[in-house]
Parts: C-alpha cells; structure tokens; sequence
C-alpha cells in the first residue's frame, strides 16, 4: 500500500451565491449541489486519482448518505475495508461559494466523531506496510494522535494537515515528517502571524517539516536546511474547496514516487490549481493526465 488516509468522510452540500453573506444578512442563492467529500475522503482520492494505492480508515453513517459516500470511495479506486458503518449519521458539510471562489465552510462531524484508537489500530499492518499516512482535525483529537505515533513507531511517514485548527500537544510534532497548516492554521498552532517565524517555531518543536499553504500566493517551504516561497500556478478560481485537500494528497503522492521537495511541491501547486478551477470537492479533483499535461505546458 502507497498511501493510509485517517480522516473524515462528509456529505458536501454547497450553495453558489455573488456575495457571501454578512452577518444576520439573507440572500438568495443562485446554485446548489450535493457532493462527497471531507478532508480526508477528499485527500483519498485526490492520491488515488494521482495514481498511487490508497487504504482508508474512517467512518460514515448508516444512512443513504453513508452509502453514497461509500460506493463514491471504491468507484475511486480506493480499499475501503477500514471504513465502517457508525451509529451516528454521516457527516457533512455545508459550503457557500462566491463568484470570486471564495467559500466559507460549516462542518457537522457526525460518524467522523467515531474513528476510534482501536479501529486504527485494528488496520495496524496497514499502516506498517505503508510508505505514508496522512492525518487532518475532522476526527477526533486522540486518534489523530494515536496514528501519528504508532506511524512514527513503524517508520511509516506522516504528513498532518493541522485544519480546522485546533490545538495540539507539544510533543507530538517530533513524529510528524510534514505539517501543512495554511496562515490561519499557523497562527493558531504558534501564536504568531509572522509566516517564517510561525514555521521555524513548528521545527524547534520537533517537525521536520514545514509546508505553509498561502492560497493565490502559493506556499512557503522550511526545514533546517533550506527555506524558499514558491509562487502559485495561474489559474482562474472558480472555487477553492479542496484545493488543500488536493495539496495534501498530492504531496504524499510525491514523497510515495520519491519526488525531490521542490518538485513535489510544483506537482502539489500544480494538482491545488487545477482543483480551483472546477466547482466541488471531489468532482474538482484533477487526473494525473492532467497535472502531468499542465506541468509540461
């Protein structure tokens, strides 16, 4: 196996309006859509679209939206004998998009509330046999830190995409390879606004790591080597949701094929561009042909 996700699954209903509300305001939208996504279904498949081998574990409901999101996740190609059938109902998403591709996002965990110690645990030679795992916030805080040790343990590598913010013990960061926090993300992490400054406090905590998410201005790369920004794709944006989600599962797949860090993150930058140019979670998630073919051009 190339790629373990531990992540959420959310049923995504988005809403298409010219301006996002303001406080107390209401308007009227002009489009609407019922999609699969969720951080971590999204990065599942964002991979496995990428090309790579992908195992999930995760939970939805037992509900005709836990179906849904079910069958969605082996028509992409991705082993789903880790995800199962929770009490609660499935989770999801409730999103609103500008006509600048701007979105805010409100999130009702649901089954994701039940990805348990133990069943990541039960799906441990998975995670052994894996060559990375990668980790988000939408499941509860403890097993999040239970997969990222026990992958450290194995040897296995994490990247740990650090949304919805929230905060998170010290010394935790010493067993993750690579930390994807956006700004906000960064600032909640640290306490500190500064990019650069926020990104070497994250390795004096023990990251190896550090990749900050900047949107249209691209990211920000640091280890203890080396530090560099590198700018964006130029795209038009139709809508941003995923685009992280992308960035993130393409950033394993180029650690999987061994991608040195800048041009895995080219291919990253590349994969999140092209993800903002289709409205949607999973329906916006680009094809390696297309990567492959925006990369060349």
């Amino acid at each position: 196996m190339d790629i373990v996700v531990v992540g959420s699954i959310n049923m995504d209903y988005t809403t298409k309006v010219t301006e996002l509300p303001r406080r107390g305001e209401t308007i009227m939208s002009k489009f609407f859509t019922t999609a699969s996504g969720g951080k971590g279904a999204n990065q599942a498949v964002a991979a496995s679209r990428l090309g790579a081998d992908v195992f999930m574990v995760g939970a939805v409901g037992n509900d005709l939206a836990g179906q849904t999101l079910l069958k969605r996740l082996k028509d992409e190609g991705i082993d789903t004998k880790g995800i199962y059938k929770s009490d609660f109902p499935s989770g999801n998403a409730m999103i609103t998009v500008d006509d600048n591709g701007s979105n805010t996002i409100v999130v009702y965990p649901g089954a994701n509330q039940s990805v348990s110690c133990e069943k990541v645990e039960a799906f441990a030679n998975v995670l052994e046999g894996a060559k990375v795992v990668i980790v988000q916030l939408e499941i509860p805080l403890d097993t999040v830190e239970y997969t990222i040790k026990r992958a450290n343990e194995m040897g296995t590598k994490v990247i740990l995409n650090p949304a919805p913010a929230a905060t998170l013990p010290n010394e935790l960061y010493k067993s993750v390879d690579i930390i994807t926090p956006n700004e906000t993300e960064l600032e909640s992490l640290t306490g500190i606004s500064d990019i650069e400054k926020g990104a070497k406090t994250l390795l004096d905590l023990g990251v190896k790591k550090v990749l900050v998410t900047l949107g249209s201005k691209g990211c920000f790369y640091m280890d203890d080597n080396e530090s560099f920004y590198m700018e964006p794709f130029k795209v038009k944006a139709v809508d941003t949701t995923a685009a992280g989600d992308s960035f993130n599962g393409a950033l394993a797949v180029a650690m999987v094929e061994g991608m040195g860090i800048k041009e895995g993150i080219r291919f990253a930058n590349g994969v999140g561009g092209l993800t903002t140019t289709k409205l949607g979670a999973q329906d916006s998630l680009p094809y390696r042909e297309e990567v492959d073919k925006m990369l060349k051009d």
